[in-house]
């Protein structure tokens, strides 16, 4: 099911896909619009033989931001101002290249069985790290900041929750008309006197690999996007300009439950 949607010098249509909801852009309306940060769908050749089937999602987003929201509390149902922290992105398919002989795609991994079906169901974690210290913060279901967040971004950004689906299909660089999955992450109560903090991306990837723990026991490791930030200010007078990534984000393979950014 497709309908048009027109914005101003932009043609886009809208599918539902699964229990999801894409919008395909034109050539034309494939301007960047704030998505200053790109983590395109690299792969290397170790792991296209590893696994069959891999599949890696673009990742695109803006600066990670901060916004002050009016969050009710569930037991009292009083309202009480909080600065929340968000990050939103559009994820797109682009095609990967996979070797077609045989003999060199056969899955390296030992323990047999692939994880699942092609879905998308992104999780985001933020680790504050400072002075030899973690805290570990699980993005947020809040309707209350992500309905102020979309308006301020004049966008329709989904929750985790809402944007679980189907990936969406292959949209090659430049040639095609993009097929692009809106989301944002949000936290709540962040260290005011962090300094140095790690953003984890997970289920961008089908991507993993299987380790021998310490015990013995098989480790699952997914395929994680990892962007590090910085902020150079004080507890006093959070804003969100002072928030800069430390480098490019990149690809890591991390345990499904590491307890820290090790």
């Amino acid at each position: 099911m497709a309908f048009l949607i027109t914005r101003i010098g932009i043609v886009a249509t809208v599918v539902l896909l699964g229990n999801s909801v894409v919008q395909v852009e034109s050539a034309q309306g494939q301007s960047r619009r704030g998505f200053v940060t790109t983590a395109p769908s690299t792969v290397t050749g170790e792991e296209r033989k590893a696994q069959e089937g891999l599949w890696v999602l673009e990742a695109q987003y803006k600066s990670l931001r901060m916004i002050p929201v009016e969050v009710t509390d569930p037991a009292t149902g009083q309202k009480k101002q909080e600065l929340i922290w968000y990050l939103v992105y559009k994820a797109v398919n682009r095609s990967i290249d996979v070797q077609t002989d045989d003999s060199d795609t056969k899955p390296a991994n030992e323990f047999d069985e692939l994880p699942g079906p092609a879905v998308f169901a992104p999780d985001f974690v933020l680790v504050t790290e400072d002075e030899g210290r973690q805290q570990i913060y699980r993005d947020e279901i809040l309707p209350e900041a992500q309905a102020i967040i979309n308006r301020r971004e004049r966008q329709v950004f989904k929750n985790p929750v809402e944007v679980v689906g189907p990936i969406p299909p292959i949209t090659r660089e430049g040639v095609d008309p993009e097929t692009v999955i809106y989301g944002v992450a949000i936290w709540r109560g962040i260290d005011p006197e962090t300094d140095f903090f790690t953003v984890y991306m997970n289920g961008f990837s089908n991507g993993y690999q299987i380790i021998r723990g310490p015990d013995g026991q098989p480790v699952i490791q997914r395929r994680t996007l990892v962007q590090k930030y910085w902020r150079p200010g004080d507890e006093f007078d959070e804003d969100e300009r002072e928030i800069r990534p430390l480098e490019p984000p990149t690809w890591v393979y991390r345990a499904d439950d590491a307890k820290s950014a090790q």
